[in-house]
């Protein structure tokens, strides 16, 4: 898939689904690096960040939001489309992604970096998030 439709396919995802952000402030905030085969490559298929503009608004974008990304998750291509193949809830996607974090495979790779400290991370809704979903 060649990157912009490749970006659509994730905007149309992300910026609808507000449960993934559940439970977070506004401002907060994810990066997303995406990667044609493995994590561990150092050129990457797509760079994009994803923040709760609004209570009720996330925000997908390709250009930086000057907001310090709160988490850094790194994706082989085939697993980020994995992750959303049929729509799924926030349940869902997050239960797919425990899934591969333990069982990754050769192109089909998830890996993430807390970029904030515990504390600053729970005061902006992480602890509840992190409860609700599992992690």
């Amino acid at each position: 898939m060649d990157t912009e439709e490749l970006f659509k396919k994730l905007k149309g995802y992300f910026s609808t689904n507000l449960d993934l952000m559940r439970h977070l402030n506004v401002h907060a905030c994810w990066e997303y690096i995406i990667a044609t085969n493995s994590t561990n490559e150092e050129n990457f298929k797509l760079h994009y960040f994803l923040y709760k503009e609004q209570e009720k608004k996330l925000e997908i974008t390709k250009d930086n939001p000057n907001i310090k990304p709160d988490l850094i998750l790194y994706f082989t291509e085939k697993a980020i489309l994995d992750l959303i193949k049929g729509d799924p809830s926030a349940e869902e996607y997050y239960s797919r992604y425990r899934e591969l974090m333990n069982n990754s495979k050769p192109g089909i790779e998830v890996d993430n970096k807390v970029n904030k400290p515990r504390l600053k991370l729970w005061q902006m809704g992480y602890k509840k998030w992190q409860s609700d979903f599992k992690f």
